[in-house]
């Protein structure tokens, strides 16, 4: 019995080639990192200050261990779309409450402890930053504020990157969008990738950029949050450690004159620097190596594997977003500038859950089709909610407490009690009814006696001009209160609770909580470059038979993309919003409609001698070419 070889999923091929890029990134932060070795250390010998087999190789592995730490926090919390949420207020309450927060809080402050360390360690003894200060000989040792000062800077710097690292959404990885031109769209190469190397280099001086006023920031917030804030608790926590290693004064209170001296300002902005490029650069490249297309020596990934077509098609169905990504990138890829293996997606027709191309077919039109699906959702909510379903609940009753209802003429009159328990029964019976069927008093109201009318509007008209009045009715507070909200909502303020048209369009048409733009637009291109390729690639013809529903699929979605964006209602809190030419215009939904209606031209010009043979009628074709062919104002 022969042995069926299972396909290997595209994560298997994926993970790897990541690994691959993770080490070469992290070689690129090495360089950097023996670079600042150098700088912190002690440069009294010439030689040995920057020979790497001597301390300054030592301080580079030391101070590569907080790069080490970005990376692995990179690839914890990795992800691809941009955050799709409806306000920025939103953003926050989404994603604040969450593990990756306090992750990232933990991560970067153990990458700056661990710099403190190493910094400290690396200073000369005449930068005075020993644990403690030993006095005159008659003098007990005492601990040493200035490096507790360095270790609680390093620490807020840290507080501050976490921030800056949740606030910009350094966890997202940038990879490029296709940008789809009507002449050229399946002819032009589907990802325009810069080198790695080369993106670095342009990025040097932003990143310095980026750096040196958060370290020159420290001169001024340093000493402000240091004494108002950590001294206190920095300082007790540095001595209860100091002491036990020396013996120290009892005194726990730190010193009257606190640390400021030029030298550790001056001393805290270098270093400050340093660490905050670490940071910095350390993400670059991580993104810079990370985002690269999915080839390995120049081929795709799943070539390696026995079944590069099954292989593939484990990515296109993947539910996670890091493989199904970098899949449709490697099918766009192969679309258009590998015909051998492209022509293999045609001739691959005894696969099991269907030929080659009718699989990947189904899996472009379901990422069409879902804004299709969730703009539907969003217009008709009540539908895409599914019916509730009755509960079967067994309830179990109490013990019975009183006695079984009455059988019988129940009109008649009860006999008298006999026992004591029928007495108190008949007793607190006759109780509870004269309270429950008793007439409820009506409480006295001013507003409806006369003459209290009478005295209250003459009282109102002395006291209260009629614009007062006006004023403090139930209409007029309402109004005030409306118009002191919208105050505040035009204030910067009041910008992060207002939900505007351009981030409502992408939650619908993206989707949510990240944004599926760079699949969508992949699955379009593949299926353009696809569907005309096979006009000389396709031996069978099976493709012919389902490039009337590609043409369809194409001409809905763009209909119902443009009807939504045109119709699409103004929330109130957009006080920003003026209906204007223009004003509608939403990059990432105008992006795909122009995908959409490049791809529908060129099967339009493709396929439109073959109209009749394809069963698509004059009707259609003739809308397809209108839908093809007209030129939104929006775009360019």
């Amino acid at each position: 019995m022969a042995t069926v070889l299972r396909t290997r999923l595209y994560r298997e091929f994926l993970t790897p080639a990541l690994h691959r890029r993770f080490t070469t990134a992290a070689g690129v932060t090495l360089l950097v990192c023996y670079a600042e070795a150098i700088l912190i250390g002690d440069k009294s010998s010439l030689i040995w200050s920057w020979f790497p087999l001597g301390r300054a190789g030592i301080r580079t592995l030391l101070l590569f261990i907080p790069c080490l730490t970005i990376f692995i926090l990179r690839v914890a919390q990795l992800h691809i779309g941009a955050r799709t949420t409806a306000s920025p207020s939103q953003t926050l309450r989404q994603y604040f409450f969450r593990f990756n927060t306090l992750q990232t809080l933990v991560f970067y402050l153990f990458s700056a402890w661990w710099f403190s360390e190493v910094y400290v360690w690396s200073q000369s003894t005449g930068a005075n930053l020993n644990w403690v200060a030993e006095g005159k000989s008659y003098e007990r040792p005492r601990l040493n504020e200035r490096p507790i000062y360095l270790r609680s800077i390093f620490l807020t710097l840290a507080l501050m990157q976490s921030i800056l690292h949740l606030y910009l959404d350094y966890d997202r990885l940038l990879l490029p969008v296709t940008k789809t031109k009507p002449e050229t769209a399946s002819e032009q190469r589907p990802h325009t990738v810069v080198m790695p190397l080369t993106q670095l280099k342009t990025r040097l001086p932003r990143l310095v950029q980026r750096s040196l006023p958060r370290a020159l920031s420290i001169i001024i917030l340093g000493p402000v949050v240091y004494s108002l804030f950590l001294r206190r608790t920095a300082w007790s926590w540095s001595l209860f450690l100091a002491k036990i290693f020396w013996s120290l004064a009892r005194s726990s209170e730190p010193p009257k004159i606190p640390p400021y001296h030029i030298s550790i300002l001056f001393r805290s902005v270098t270093s400050s620097f340093l660490l905050i490029f670490l940071w910095e650069i350390s993400n670059a490249a991580f993104e810079a190596y990370v985002a690269q297309e999915p080839l390995k020596n120049d081929r795709p990934l799943t070539d390696d594997s026995r079944d590069p077509n099954g292989s593939l098609l484990t990515g296109l169905k993947a539910k996670k977003e890091v493989p199904k990504t970098f899949a449709f990138w490697e099918l766009i890829y192969v679309s258009q500038r590998i015909p051998a293996r492209r022509k293999l997606f045609f001739e691959d027709i005894d696969r099991k859950g269907g030929a080659m191309w009718t699989q990947v077919l189904i899996a472009c039109l379901d990422v069409i089709q879902s804004m299709n699906t969730r703009i539907a959702e969003f217009q008709n909510p009540s539908a895409a909610a599914p019916p509730p379903q009755p509960q079967q609940n067994n309830i179990q009753s109490l013990p019975r407490i009183s006695a079984p209802l009455k059988q019988g003429n129940i009109f008649t009159n009860p006999l008298p009690p006999s026992s004591r328990r029928e007495m108190a029964q008949t007793t607190i019976g006759n109780l509870t009814k004269s309270y429950g069927q008793s007439q409820p008093t009506k409480p006295f109201s001013i507003s409806e006696s006369p003459r209290a009318k009478k005295y209250l509007e003459s009282g109102k008209n002395k006291i209260l001009t009629p614009q007062q009045q006006q004023a403090l009715s139930p209409a007029g507070l309402q109004e005030t209160f409306n118009s002191y909200l919208m105050q505040f909502l035009r204030s910067p303020f009041g910008q992060p609770f207002r939900q505007t048209l351009h981030r409502r369009a992408c939650v619908v048409v993206l989707g949510t909580p990240y944004s599926n733009l760079s699949i969508i637009v992949d699955a379009i291109d593949s299926l353009t470059r696809l569907a005309i390729c096979s006009l000389t690639e396709d031996s069978y013809g099976r493709v012919q038979a389902d490039v009337p529903v590609v043409i369809r699929t194409f001409v809905n979605t763009i209909a119902n993309l443009e009807a939504f964006k045109q119709n699409l209602p103004v929330h109130w809190t957009d006080v920003e919003f003026r209906e204007q030419d223009g004003a509608r215009r939403i990059e990432e939904v105008d992006l795909v409609i122009s995908g959409l209606r490049s791809g529908l031209r060129e099967l339009v010009e493709a396929f439109g001698g073959y109209a009749d043979n394809l069963g698509l009628g004059v009707r259609e074709m003739r809308i397809a070419r209108e839908t093809a062919a007209v030129h939104d104002g929006n775009e360019s």
